[in-house]
């Protein structure tokens, strides 16, 4: 309850292939009851979406998977790609891979230095420093290509200590028996404003930026999500929409602290006006929603997977479903009420297969991607086929005709062949075409290719600005979430999410340009109602996709409120929860 406190975001994929990866495993072991009682659903260690439409062999701003051989069953992931056939399948490499896991491969920019990657990364747990902001939960990378390539990537992940700037690819030890979430979107430069305001409202603790004035000035809401620009408009929300360059529809929503919202029974539930099922933590207080036009529901705690029992408490994902939208939103809220004051963001896929694949997954780790390349530029990249032994694995699924669920071909701690190390290079270390910021990381590229990229992710002490690729061994027994998008616009999401911003180089012309990315960096107070940005946008591999922006001032719930409501749906999360936070069974949507 008292997370209505506290900035969020979401963003949300509209897809029905990542729908249905997610819905088959929140219903996989029990029953869904009439009202407040409890899924079951697997364990779920890691969770990886990436979200893109082209690669090429050079090296972009934009999200990564890998290919080949499955290693065996320790720190290993789950993986769905946007191919024919949404399935989960078992990642290629280890997480703690640094050279073949597709995360490190998608953050090579970032944990390695590449002139042409700009980045902007951002953790309340970032490596290499004590962990910096009590408010904003936030972690991620946005990755900004600075060549004329349009390419941009957003990772979102749950991991701390991990990705340090210029430091290379390092998964931390201790996260390995944890739960996490990584989600990868790529998507065109034109929607860095729409991230940037979505983040800016999560107030996060920005630790690396290698952005541009050129950049910044190009994209307004960067420039404020760097600058710590106040946010002083209600209602302290932010819902971004955007196609992702796989065309997969997205919502970023963004909450403010002054929001005062719950993600979920207040944001998620009532944008998406529909029923919604939460995977978080929650208190006693917080419960199924069961009355009234739409519902809220909580997946039952502990879950099944390969007969182990895990509880939402040891998991650092966090998402929740949305019923009849085919949507899924990866969340940063608990379900609590104290979190009504907490910064918070979610990130909606409309995807039937996704959707699908979630209620049957084991491990899950989203890659929405249609080709890898070796090109860098400021988008999402995977990672190859060569598996190591049974170390820090991960899942992932790609923006293909039929995304499934496939293990991750590098473990997540290998820095030179991961996804995350690959689409990060360009942040880790110098690339002059690619501007960053980071609270997540932004990377946007400087020059004529359009290329735009958001990482957002959970990971802290994670992707160091210039520092290299190295995971924090601290997160590998826990579960993070990493979300990579390419496209432009996202920066007023980013900055209704309050963020903090520890990294940017973004150029003054570039911030001129954009707005967005101007008040995103520069901190520019939101002060209108009601606290919550609501962007829309789709990827360059045209996905649909709808970022929410939750302010502090909003005092939203960012899943029975924001994303039950703004997708007019039911929906079931994945987060912590607090006894306050039941589901919620009556009314039209449940949660």
């Amino acid at each position: 309850a008292t997370d209505k406190r506290t900035p969020g975001a979401a963003v949300c994929l509209e897809n029905a292939g990542v729908y249905n990866a997610f819905r088959t495993a929140a219903l996989n072991s029990y029953k869904l009851l009439k009202y407040s009682k409890c899924i079951e659903i697997m364990f779920i260690p890691i969770i990886l979406i990436f979200i893109s439409l082209n690669c090429c062999t050079a090296q972009d701003a934009t999200c990564k998977d890998d290919d080949g051989n499955i290693p065996p069953n320790v720190v290993s992931s789950n993986i769905i790609k946007s191919t024919a056939d949404l399935v989960w399948a078992q990642s290629a490499r280890n997480v703690n891979d640094g050279r073949e896991h597709s995360i490190a491969r998608t953050l090579v920019p970032f944990t390695a230095n590449n002139g042409d990657i700009k980045v902007l990364a951002y953790s309340d747990d970032p490596p290499n420093l004590p962990p910096r902001n009590e408010k904003s939960k936030a972690k991620g990378v946005l990755l900004i290509d600075n060549r004329d390539t349009d390419a941009a990537a957003w990772f979102v992940h749950t991991v701390p200590k991990f990705l340090a700037h210029l430091g290379g690819y390092s998964w931390p030890a201790a996260e390995t028996a944890k739960g996490h979430m990584f989600l990868c979107l790529a998507f065109n430069e034109a929607h860095l404003n729409l991230v940037a305001k979505a983040i800016r409202y999560q107030e996060p603790f920005i630790y690396a930026n290698s952005l541009s004035p050129e950049l910044l000035n190009q994209h307004v809401e960067l420039s404020n999500l760097i600058t710590g620009t106040q946010i002083r408009v209600t209602p302290f929300l932010e819902h971004a929409k955007f196609a992702t360059k796989a065309a997969a529809n997205i919502q970023a929503f963004g909450k403010h602290t002054k929001s005062y919202s719950d993600m979920y029974a207040r944001v998620l539930k009532n944008k998406f006006a529909a029923n919604i099922r939460i995977w978080a933590p929650s208190d006693a207080r917080s419960k199924s929603i069961c009355k009234g036009q739409y519902q809220l529901r909580k997946i039952a705690s502990p879950m099944q997977l390969a007969g182990s029992l895990v509880s939402r408490e040891a998991d650092s994902a966090k998402w929740a479903l949305v019923e009849q939208k085919n949507t899924v939103c990866l969340t940063t809220n608990d379900y609590t009420v104290g979190e009504k004051k907490i910064p918070g963001a979610a990130v909606c896929l409309e995807n039937a297969g996704v959707y699908n694949a979630f209620s049957l997954t084991e491990t899950i780790v989203i890659l929405v991607l249609s080709k890898s390349c070796t090109a860098q530029v400021a988008t999402c990249k995977d990672d190859n086929n060569a598996a190591p032994p049974n170390v820090v694995s991960s899942s992932i699924t790609k923006s293909e005709g039929n995304p499934t669920w496939a293990a991750s071909a590098q473990t997540i701690d290998q820095a030179a062949v991961h996804s995350i190390f690959r689409t990060m290079a360009s942040f880790v270390a110098e690339h002059m075409d690619i501007k960053v910021l980071a609270y997540r990381v932004l990377l946007i590229d400087n020059r004529d290719t359009d290329a735009a990229a958001s990482f957002v992710h959970t990971v802290p002490k994670f992707l160091a600005h210039l520092g290299g690729y190295s995971w924090p061994a601290a997160e590998t027994a826990k579960e993070h979430m990493f979300c990579l998008i390419n496209r432009k616009f996202l920066a007023q999401a980013i900055r209704y999410q309050e963020p903090f911003i520890y990294a940017n180089n973004l150029s003054p012309e570039f911030l001129n340009q954009h707005v967005e990315l101007s008040n995103l960096i520069m901190g520019a107070q939101i002060r209108v109602t009601p606290f919550l940005e609501h962007a829309k946008f789709a990827t360059k591999a045209v996905a649909n996709i709808q970022a929410f922006g939750k302010h502090t001032k909003s005092y939203s719930d960012m899943y029975a409120r924001v994303l039950k409501n703004k997708f007019a749906a039911n929906i079931r999360i994945w987060a912590p929860s607090d006894a306050r936070s039941k589901s919620i069974c009556k009314g039209q949507y449940h949660l």
